[in-house]
């Protein structure tokens, strides 16, 4: 029943692992116009730089926008002009097809970058388009995995984010209240067993009252340990990504059962 319960336990956070929301959400569900003149679109692109991907993605959009409003454009000029540096309402000018990005977001690969960007684009063709605001880039996020990574460590979470001296802080200061828990148990026990094994009553009194102050110790650790533990899994839901330093992705954490005839166990890797 024991071995059971572990797998179903080991099973549940791989699942977790692999499908924890990684991305913003209009990544994978894009906004609702306010009006009819214009819609939402996403597109991604990779490139060796940021700014390369970013205007490989916006080439994209300008591709699938043209195409569909029936507007002729030329691929080829419009990524050299992009790539080049021009900006990228001009081009929307000078080929009529109206485009306006209103959020980006950055992974950072091992090769390279990979970004995303959502824009508003024409509904049709010849039409004068109404732009509305769009303020919720990342503010409706939660970071999934990073939640997921802080739970299952102090501190992996802020460091999926990029935030690599708050993960620092986190994991360290986690370390110290554990070590601290295990040392002060250790001395605790020490003294109550010198207290059990002597019969000189000064010695008693003195082995119980440092076995006291090594339970007091101990105390106060298991709350800063607490502390620190659901500190950093809120700070993982309400602190936004640093996207210019976060983590490349791909699964950095990987969870894997092992059972063998003796026991059950959980082998966690973490790639930083």
């Amino acid at each position: 029943m024991k071995r059971q319960i572990i797998l179903t336990v080991a099973l549940a956070l791989m699942g977790l692992i692999s499908f924890a929301q990684e991305k913003p959400d209009w990544v994978y569900n894009k906004p609702t116009p306010t009006n009819n003149t214009y819609l939402y679109v996403v597109e991604s692109a990779s490139g060796k730089t940021e700014q390369e991907a970013k205007n490989s993605a916006i080439a994209e959009v300008f591709r699938s926008t043209a195409m569909r409003i029936g507007q002729p454009f030329d691929s080829d000029e419009i990524n050299v002009a992009l790539q080049g540096g021009k900006d990228y309402h001009l081009i929307a000018s000078q080929y009529n097809i109206p485009i306006n990005k209103v959020c980006e977001y950055t992974e950072k690969q091992p090769n390279g970058y990979k970004v995303y960007v959502l824009c508003q684009v024409a509904a049709v063709g010849n039409i004068t388009v109404q732009w509305s605001d769009f303020r919720n880039c990342d503010s409706q996020h939660i970071d999934g995995m990073a939640v997921l990574k802080s739970a299952l460590l102090p501190g992996l979470g802020q460091f999926h984010k990029g935030q690599t001296a708050k993960g620092a802080c986190f994991l360290a200061g986690e370390a110290v209240s554990v070590a601290g828990i295990v040392v002060a148990q250790s001395m605790r026990r020490s003294y109550i067993n010198k207290m059990n094994n002597t019969n000189n009553a000064a010695q008693k009194k003195l082995y119980a009252d440092r076995a006291n102050t090594f339970t007091t110790v101990r105390n106060i650790s298991i709350g800063a340990a607490a502390a620190v533990y659901v500190w950093n899994v809120l700070d993982a839901v309400i602190s936004r990504s640093n996207h210019d330093n976060a983590m490349s992705y791909g699964n950095p954490v990987h969870l894997t059962p092992v059972v063998t005839d003796e026991s059950v166990a959980l082998s966690l890797s973490i790639n930083f």
